[in-house]
């Protein structure tokens, strides 16, 4: 990819996080929250030769309406990466839904006669067909992830407050303020709008069932602290290397453990394309 993505329809999708270097570009996918952002810190240990670029979910910013199915997204940002880069090869990355994002992109890609570099996941439970949760539950899934990502420990008045709110989802947006030190600028009306975003992606998740398998090379960086995976990954990544990182889903982006997890990723993006086992 170029310093800036060519003009076109879906280029503000595109988030600059190192857009210099001259390696194979490496793209990440957004997670639940829509933001590219949270790879940033990944970004900057990776060295000034690896141009970085994040994928931003339509909706993040207010403009255009989210989307709640995996294969429509992976779809429209294979779209849009083509028509940027419409030669050579590309690496994927993606971390909790991204990572289910960046499987479907690369098998579209490989269908497509498209070289796929790497295609890396960060910590990404495997795709199955299940029922949306309970409308409060899904509230309090998407207060937990906010509070992770700012490293805000939940009140312990949440829970309640969510049950008893029941489908109100804006009337527990407009308690929060009096239950934590939430930013001022997290109010109600952005986080509604940041829980449209959460909610058309936990559909996404919860909807998608893969048409087959990739099988180029992958890695599958895990949390150590996460929840043991059964083994469907390995039907539908045959060719894929498993690496642990300390922490849990949302710790692998802080301190030491980012710092093995940026090394794991810049092994997976400098090495041979199929490493020897260990």
């Amino acid at each position: 990819m170029t310093p800036s993505p060519a003009p076109l329809a879906d280029a503000e999708l595109f988030v600059p996080l190192n857009p210099q270097g001259t390696a194979t570009p490496l793209v990440c996918l957004h997670a639940s929250a829509g933001s590219a952002f949270s790879y940033l810190p990944m970004a900057q240990l990776l060295g000034p030769e690896q141009p970085v670029w994040g994928v931003e979910a339509p909706g993040f910013d207010g403009s255009q309406e989210p989307v709640s199915s995996v294969p429509a997204l992976a779809a429209r940002y294979t779209a849009a990466l083509r028509e940027a880069l419409p030669a050579g090869p590309v690496h994927l990355l993606g971390w909790s839904l991204g990572g289910l994002i960046a499987f479907d992109m690369a098998r579209r890609m490989a269908e497509a006669g498209a070289e796929v570099g790497r295609l890396i996941l960060v910590d990404v439970s495997p795709p199955y067909m299940v029922p949306m949760p309970p409308e409060p539950e899904t509230v309090r899934r998407f207060l937990h992830e906010i509070a992770a990502s700012l490293g805000l420990d939940i009140p312990a008045e949440i829970d309640a407050l969510v049950a008893a709110a029941g489908e109100d989802v804006s009337a527990v947006f407009k308690e929060l303020g009096r239950l934590g030190p939430w930013p001022p600028e997290l109010d109600a009306e952005l986080l509604s709008e940041r829980y449209t975003v959460f909610r058309a992606h936990a559909e996404a998740a919860h909807s998608y069932e893969p048409s087959g398998p990739y099988r180029g090379p992958a890695w599958h960086l895990l949390a150590e602290k996460s929840p043991p995976q059964d083994g469907r990954w390995a039907e539908l990544l045959p060719d894929r290397t498993e690496r642990q990182v300390p922490g849990d889903h949302h710790t692998v982006w802080q301190g030491d453990s980012l710092q093995q997890l940026a090394a794991h990723v810049r092994s997976a993006l400098s090495g041979p394309a199929r490493p020897e086992t260990d």
